[in-house]
């Protein structure tokens, strides 16, 4: 989000280049919310497609990453998950999120080498007014028709794109 200004530590930069992503874990807090609405211990029925989806994307894109000789486990964790409806999302332009966090460990130690503890990551459906409604309804039906993973696959995509620009910072 404004990552361009963050300062980065050079200890965190250290400590990140001096290990590789062995294994990717997904997980779930034990009160995982759909949003600030949900009733605790209903988690998003999306979650699973979610958990799924973001560990196979991010076992494919940051095995090996930040490239360092020790092996890591990197282990995220979910707190909150927001999968719209197909409805929903067509007819209302809802919009998806996950929000949740990333550790390093070392593989064999177990030691916590860095923790990212803040990652959102978002899919905005597409609002209009007016005439517009019928285009947005349009926008967003195209873009679920017959693909029940796309929000889950869109989700996983952007948020391992921010883990992968925290493990590689410099």
């Amino acid at each position: 989000m404004l990552s361009g200004c963050v300062t980065r530590d050079p200890r965190l930069v250290s400590a990140l280049q001096t290990t590789s992503v062995a294994t990717v874990e997904v997980e779930t807090a034990p009160d995982v919310r759909k949003s600030w609405l949900s009733v605790a211990g209903k988690p998003d029925p999306g979650l699973p497609a979610v958990v799924t989806t973001l560990k196979s994307t991010m076992a494919k894109e940051l095995t090996g990453l930040p490239g360092g000789a020790a092996k890591g486990r990197l282990i995220v964790t979910l707190h909150r998950v927001d999968v719209a409806s197909k409805a929903g999302r067509v007819i209302a332009g809802s919009n998806s999120y996950i929000e949740g966090s990333a550790r390093l460990e070392d593989a064999a130690t177990g030691r916590l080498i860095a923790q990212a503890p803040n990652i959102r990551a978002e899919d905005r459906g597409v609002k209009g007014g007016g005439l517009g409604i019928v285009v947005a309804v349009a926008i967003n039906a195209a873009a679920t028709s017959g693909d029940e993973d796309a929000l889950a696959r869109r989700l996983a995509q952007s948020f391992t794109k921010q883990v992968r620009d925290w493990l590689t910072q410099k």
